[in-house]
């Protein structure tokens, strides 16, 4: 299935190059040739090549019977690092403490020097409710997963965070994935989705983006075996693998690389895609920014962590996904600067730089969104779980500019990282 998607993504991508070829030629009479290029391979060519590679990747994937249950409900330990979640924290311990799983869940919960009075809604609950409550000063994320990680005694461990609620079936489906998976799978991403949907125009935006973009994307790499990021949102661990790399690391990106690390000593990572949790997202334009430049650093401090092309026990599979990534620093710089120039063009008549390469990404991205759509809702059926609608309008803005919006912070992402810019959580 991989090398018949790859086959046919750089079918296109020849042949979009053979036609482009006038395109090119009228674009380098303005700026030159190494511009011309530029525009072309990454307005066009690049996003077309990976819109192409999804879909044939989607398209010959069948779904496997699912089983009923795990070949054995393995005990499992729960980490949720906790800073100032006063407001949620409850509402995330009660959704685990009502799941429908067969094994034992244990609750370590890490408080990291809260200051909102978490702490102290937390020792009431852990007295009441059996929860194991580690007490920190405000060390970090990755050091407080850490701490819990050291004081579990299960062969498994699954992360949540302080603002995410868990589906009845979610540690369920998740140790399916993970523990009827072959030895070398390692750890097992679930699936998230928005739960304050409808605070914001933007919270709309990231409702699409999490069940075609960020679904979509974790589905092409489950398929692979090559789950990119294991976010630490929802995901599920071997716990003996996890400390033979010691752990999370103290990154801005910490689910980031703690995969990347995992991947490059020749293990696999998946995606349990019906093992839902909702979390909650940025209402805001300027905190969702400071989300995408957080991720958008961490892919790079990821790279850096992890010699991908010289690795020798990173498979192929995951060493292609991952250098696919190094093209998105240049396809958001083109989106920030040349699409806004060619839609001035265009309106004053001049269609230099939107060519009808660059406009069919168009309808392949919508076959790509009716095609994940359809995944998604038969795997929300066979767990009778229910989304609520979600807006149009907020579709529309998705397809046509959600990218182009949020380039800019991720290019301040990627510098920052480049050039050693003080890290900011």
């Amino acid at each position: 299935m991989f090398l018949i998607s790859i086959a046919v993504a750089l079918l296109y991508f020849i042949f979009s190059i053979f036609i482009g070829i006038n395109w090119v030629n009228d674009i380098a009479c303005y700026f030159g040739y190494f511009l011309a290029i530029y525009v072309v391979t990454f307005i066009a060519l690049i996003p077309g090549f990976n819109y192409i590679f999804t879909f044939v990747s989607l398209l010959c994937n069948k779904n496997k019977k699912k089983k009923c249950c795990a070949s054995k409900n393995e005990a499992v330990t729960i980490l949720i690092p906790v800073y100032n979640s006063k407001k949620c924290i409850k509402e995330t311990i009660k959704s685990i403490q009502n799941q429908k799983y067969n094994g034992n869940i244990y609750i370590n919960v890490i408080d990291d020097g809260s200051t909102d009075g978490s702490l102290e809604l937390l020792r009431e609950i852990s007295s009441a409710e059996n929860i194991n409550l580690i007490e920190s000063s405000h060390i970090g994320k990755a050091s407080a997963l850490n701490k819990g990680l050291q004081c579990a005694s299960t062969d498994y461990i699954i992360t949540v965070d302080s603002d995410t609620i868990l589906h009845p079936l979610a540690v369920q489906n998740i140790m399916n994935k993970l523990v009827d998976s072959d030895e070398k799978t390692v750890a097992t991403a679930g699936c998230l989705f928005v739960k304050n949907a409808k605070k914001s125009f933007v919270t709309k935006l990231q409702e699409w983006d999490y069940t075609l973009g960020i679904f979509g994307v974790k589905m092409l790499q489950g398929n692979y075996n090559s789950t990119l990021v294991v976010q630490g949102a929802f995901s599920a661990y071997k716990t003996e693998y996890l400390k033979e790399i010691g752990g999370w690391q103290n990154y801005v990106g910490e689910d980031i690389v703690l995969t990347w690390e995992l991947l490059n000593k020749g293990y696999k990572t998946n995606f349990a895609q019906n093992a839902i949790a909702f979390t909650e997202v940025p209402e805001k334009w300027s905190k969702l920014g400071k989300q995408r430049k957080r991720w958008a650093r961490g892919m790079i401090e990821a790279f850096k962590r992890v010699k991908v092309l010289i690795s020798r026990k990173l498979n192929v599979k995951s060493k292609i996904l991952m250098c696919l990534n190094i093209f998105f620093p240049f396809i958001d710089l083109a989106l920030l600067i040349f699409v806004p120039l060619g839609l001035i063009l265009l309106l004053l008549g001049n269609p230099l730089l939107i060519g009808w390469i660059s406009l069919l990404v168009i309808p392949f991205g919508l076959l790509l969104c009716l095609l994940i759509e359809s995944k998604r809702k038969n795997m929300l059926k066979e767990i009778d779980c229910r989304l609520e609608k979600r807006s149009k309008f907020a579709f529309i803005i998705y397809v046509l500019l959600y990218a182009f919006i949020l380039a800019p912070f991720c290019l301040i992402g990627y510098i920052s990282e480049l050039v050693n810019f003080k890290k900011e959580w």
